[in-house]
């Protein structure tokens, strides 16, 4: 396998816009069988595709990039080094594997949306690219992060048996998943917080509960929120909504 093959190959410019142009694919393949007709075929729906040849040049581009989707073959040998494929992972897109007959019976502990048969049809990727499209768009929507001025009212921070009050820490941004503070110190990592807050326009609060998942010594700190299917958190996922971009907007609709 040629070393330092990573590229980025962007959509064709003359194709009006579409929501599948928001999203970003990683094609780790390699060279022979060509990985050209799988390309063609994720480019073809205007997807925006980088190619990686080797464990880190992956792990880079998943660290530095937004990406939405992920489409490996399963005989690499260097899989079950890249972060994103185990169970307990961070990332949160989707992964397509194409694998020969004996690795679909044995794929271990990777995290697999989609399993299609090695050699690929362009038909059975368009396929997995269709029944992908809600879950990149519903992830896409949750985590666009939000700059609006909502003000965080009050909050409470439990760490190791004990809790105290905030104070003097405002929003930075939001999105249906979390959100980013500014306090006036670090906050410790692990931390469970609840809070209650206000959305610009809203004659109302949100009352919503997280933990921190990291911490910088500047007192910028990010908060991921328990997930709730309360119609209070509903209220507030619509709200967010209606400030998506127009771009957004579109993917919204459709799904």
């Amino acid at each position: 396998m040629r070393g330092n093959t990573a590229h980025n190959s962007t959509p064709r410019s003359s194709r009006a816009f579409s929501p599948w142009n928001l999203f970003s694919a990683l094609l780790l393949l390699p060279e022979q069988p060509s990985p050209d007709a799988v390309q063609k075929v994720v480019q073809d729906y205007g997807i925006n595709v980088q190619r990686a040849g080797n464990v880190l040049e992956a792990a880079q581009l998943i660290r530095s990039r937004r990406l939405d989707l992920l489409i490996f073959d399963s005989d690499l040998p260097w899989l079950d080094q890249l972060g994103c494929l185990k169970p307990s992972t961070n990332w949160r897109g989707v992964a397509v594997s194409l694998s020969s007959l004996a690795r679909r019976y044995g794929a271990g502990n990777r995290r697999v949306h989609f399993n299609l048969p090695k050699p690929v049809s362009a038909d059975a990727l368009a396929r997995a690219l269709k029944a992908a499209y809600t879950n990149m768009a519903q992830h896409r929507i949750a985590t666009y992060r939000h700059t609006v001025p909502a003000r965080l009212v009050s909050g409470t921070l439990n760490h190791r048996g004990w809790q105290r009050t905030l104070h003097q820490v405002s929003i930075l941004n939001l999105s249906q998943t979390g959100l980013c503070l500014s306090a006036g110190e670090p906050l410790p990592h692990g931390a469970s917080l609840s809070m209650s807050l206000t959305l610009p326009e809203s004659s109302y609060s949100v009352h919503a509960s997280g933990n921190i998942v990291w911490s910088h010594s500047n007192g910028r700190t990010g908060v991921s929120f328990d997930r709730s299917a309360c119609p209070e958190m509903k209220k507030f996922q619509e709200r967010l909504n209606e400030w998506l971009p127009p771009e957004l907007g579109l993917v919204a609709k459709i799904f």
